[in-house]
């Protein structure tokens, strides 16, 4: 969904958005998050978050296999393997909505133990793949995120640690209905994506400065 305003309100909000944002954006840093956690996301014709036909093929393929297996889990009968990590992950991004530091390490930190505790055997053998394949990556950016109390930093990881979440809940459904959500002003334009069980925006990445800046792109039920 796509709003408009008029051209000197958008200005100022832009001007506002990047006023509010640390000028420490750990570049460097960043170089090596960026390769480690490089995965695929929603294409959603937006910033760097859109997929090449390529990227997009593959998804509706996965997508296609995770459907037709005859061993996938049935969460109406059997509990969510995940169920744990992503309630650890939108605990994570309303610590950052408040702009809590601290809580959003102690959230991290329960995220690590959601990791630890899944049970790949609740997995069929296109879920187990996908998990082996995004296990290190979520676990990577949990692990910076609780190592710090800066929140621009903790967003930073939270952009990829949203990416990978979100491949997972495509795939194996989280128990209630999930919004794909955006955000266009973060990172100077770019925009980032989070993952929310609420319609109503609150904006992981500029927190309290714009709590309501963004918009649903896709819904996960």
């Amino acid at each position: 969904m796509k709003k408009f305003m008029p051209i000197v309100a958008t200005a100022l909000i832009f001007v506002a958005c990047n006023n509010s944002r640390s000028k420490n954006t750990h570049a460097d840093h960043m170089v090596a998050v960026a390769e480690d956690t490089a995965t695929i996301a929603v294409d959603n014709g937006k910033g760097d978050t859109a997929l090449t036909k390529e990227e997009a093929a593959g998804v509706s393929n996965m997508a296609a296999k995770i459907e037709s297996s005859t061993e996938k889990v049935n969460l109406k009968t059997a509990s969510n393997p995940f169920a744990g990590l992503y309630s650890a992950y939108f605990e994570l991004k309303d610590a950052l909505v408040k702009d809590n530091g601290a809580a959003a390490q102690a959230t991290a930190k329960g995220i690590q133990a959601a990791i630890e505790k899944v049970n790949s055997e609740q997995l069929d053998a296109v879920q187990g793949k996908l998990w082996k394949e995004h296990q290190r990556k979520l676990a990577f950016d949990t692990e910076h995120i609780a190592g710090i109390k800066e929140n621009e930093h903790q967003r930073e990881h939270f952009v990829t640690l949203s990416k990978n979440m979100y491949v997972l809940m495509k795939s194996v459904k989280p128990e209630v209905t999930v919004y794909y959500q955006h955000c266009p002003m973060y990172r100077d334009g770019k925009g980032a994506n989070w993952l929310s069980t609420q319609k109503k925006i609150e904006n992981p990445y500029l927190g309290q400065s714009m709590p309501t800046c963004g918009s649903i792109v896709e819904t996960i039920q």
